[in-house]
């Protein structure tokens, strides 16, 4: 049996999900915890996974469980413009299939998050903001690096900032 992994995020549901590494990311990687996350994949029609971790670490596994992988290292949210143009151009190609695409970096998760958020904008007109604010609800990490590398102010991200802008005063909605 399997469980769904903690910090997953269905961008396109039943098409497109943003992930920390199966099994965890660093130091908190496990093995069984890897091989469930794999099978949740399997059983949500995944046939895709795109890591973006510096290491070929999981590569393997993927290719055992008869999953499809693509790795295009990146090193930090920051650096990654170019690899957000590439996997822009591999998401749009295969998401025309049927099927899932996953797609996950290490522990630290903004990347995934603007990959996906940039996504949504070019196939489906989300804003960048609205994407990633619903990634950041899902558990993933959005960090001001994510939000600049799609051009998107931070503070809109942020929940308390939605919540604030979304009351007529601009109060906490606590008070």
């Amino acid at each position: 049996m399997y469980e769904e992994p903690r910090r997953i995020w269905w961008a396109r549901p039943r098409k497109l999900c943003a992930m920390e590494r199966p099994g965890g990311g660093g130091r908190s990687h496990r093995a069984a915890l890897r091989e469930s996350a794999i099978d949740h994949l399997l059983a949500r029609r995944v046939w895709l996974v795109i890591s973006t971790m510096r290491s070929r670490h999981n590569l393997a596994d993927y290719e055992r469980a008869g999953l499809a992988w693509h790795h295009v290292p990146v090193d930090s949210c920051a650096e990654g413009a170019g690899a957000l143009e590439e996997l822009l151009v591999v998401l749009a190609r295969e998401t025309a299939s049927s099927g899932a695409i996953a797609i996950h970096g290490d522990a630290r998760t903004d990347f995934v998050a603007a990959v996906c958020a940039a996504h949504l904008h070019a196939a489906r007109g989300i804003e960048p903001a609205l994407a990633l604010a619903a990634a950041g609800a899902a558990g993933l990490s959005v960090t001001q690096e994510a939000a600049g590398l799609l051009g998107v102010d931070y503070e809109a991200v942020q929940p308390r900032s939605r919540i604030a802008a979304s009351t007529s005063s601009g109060r906490s909605v606590t008070t």
